[in-house]
């Protein structure tokens, strides 16, 4: 069986981890002949990638919010060169958005894909399958060979100067954020990875591609704090030099355990404060306060942590209030990167929900902008206007990807 996976286009050079594990996990599982190809079209030019779909008896697309019209676009074409082709969807989008433009899907897989994937190798023919959460299973590490680990590896190092790699050590996030639908792909059902297979994989990886440095998709990797803890005292106790870094929930994040990531080199912490005001933090469900944020900046700096702040303009009860309070906790905690993003109501998340008409074109949404949202006191114009305020008074700390979409100096 001919299968062929496809994450359009999207600035984004990460490794395709969620396409590999179900690589890894058909491998194992399907008793069948399997021929797995991969593209990415942020590196394969579009007409290979249409060229090798066409020929396959499979086609599945992983797709986020913003790349799932791109994916139609592919799956229109392929139908019309041939239509006996089974197109299959899965990802962030079509898991959380009920309102999908079926024209050229033949099945949607909802959540987490490795089983539900598999069932449709074996005959399952509903029109959605799924949802099926996996656990992680020792020594089944995603396919990286699939997904070109090389390749990115090699971006990485040319546009950044270092081989940094993406891994995976828990499943879930026990927090419901408002503005988050991770909740929908794993129900706020936590599941923690083998703190030694974990360093397995992170070592092969080391020695097959060389790496310099590797980081954790994780979105709470502090949680649970005894995992945490394993995972430090296993590396150390390993003698595993390599840097590393992780997100992380200020609930979370102890002095003690700080003290930990650091002395198993953990060299930078992603911090998602969100809001520098303790309303729109309650209103948004963060559950965390200023006070928190403020010390878990200050124990980083203590104990030498690559701190790193990322911040969300335009909740729905925003005002210029609030927008001041996150200008200001920016300056106090002075994190050495600040990324700040205009809001975006995404599939799956509460403000989504509320949205009457939720007929949105998601290509003019990126990680950083988006051309429609607003609330009933800012315009669009005026957020992108207060986002272009923030870049200005904090750019020395910006990330490059930030100033490349924006267009900044």
């Amino acid at each position: 069986m001919k299968i062929t996976f496809i994450r359009p286009y999207y600035m984004n050079h990460w490794e395709a981890l969620g396409i590999a594990n179900i690589a890894s996990y058909i491998k194992k599982y399907y008793y069948g002949d399997l021929d797995l190809s991969f593209f990415d079209e942020f590196f394969d030019p579009t007409l290979n990638i249409i060229d090798d779909a066409v020929k396959s008896d499979i086609v599945a697309f992983s797709c986020t919010t913003p790349t799932y019209n791109r994916g139609l676009m592919f799956a229109n074409l392929i139908k019309k060169t041939n239509p006996k082709v089974k197109i299959v969807f899965g990802g962030w989008h079509v898991t959380c958005d009920e309102n999908l433009d079926l024209s050229y899907i033949d099945q949607i897989v909802f959540g987490e894909g490795e089983g539900s994937f598999l069932d449709i190798l074996q005959g399952e023919t509903s029109k959605e399958v799924g949802t099926i959460m996996c656990e992680f299973e020792k020594n089944l590490w995603p396919d990286r060979e699939l997904i070109n680990q090389r390749r990115q590896l090699d971006y990485c190092e040319k546009e950044f100067g270092v081989r940094i790699a993406s891994f995976q050590s828990r499943k879930g996030c026990p927090m419901s954020c408002r503005m988050c639908s991770e909740r929908w792909m794993s129900y706020n059902w936590v599941r923690v990875r083998d703190s030694e297979d974990t360093l397995d994989e992170i070592e092969y990886v080391n020695k097959t591609y060389g790496i310099e440095k590797f980081k954790f998709i994780d979105p709470t990797w502090c949680y649970p704090k005894y995992a945490a803890t394993e995972f430090c005292e296993a590396k150390i106790r390993r003698n595993n030099t390599i840097p590393w870094e992780a997100m992380a929930h200020v609930s979370f994040l102890t002095k003690d355990i700080m003290k930990l990531l650091k002395e198993s080199n953990c060299m930078q912490i992603n911090v998602g404060v969100e809001s520098g005001d303790q309303r729109i933090l309650n209103e948004i469900r963060k559950g965390t306060t200023i006070n928190q944020i403020k010390r878990v900046f200050e124990w980083g700096k203590e104990i030498g942590l690559d701190m790193r702040g990322f911040y969300i303009l335009g909740m729905p009860s925003e005002d210029n209030v609030s927008i001041e309070n996150t200008k200001e906790i920016i300056r106090q905690t002075n994190p050495s990167v600040v990324g700040v993003t205009i809001f975006c109501p995404y599939p799956g998340t509460d403000d989504y929900d509320s949205i009457s008409d939720k007929v949105i074109d998601w290509e003019k949404a990126d990680e950083y902008s988006n051309d429609f949202w607003r609330t009933e006191i800012f315009t669009n114009e005026e957020l992108k206007k207060i986002q272009r305020e923030f870049a200005e008074e904090f750019n020395e700390k910006l990330p490059p990807h930030m100033k490349e979409v924006l267009d900044i100096e």
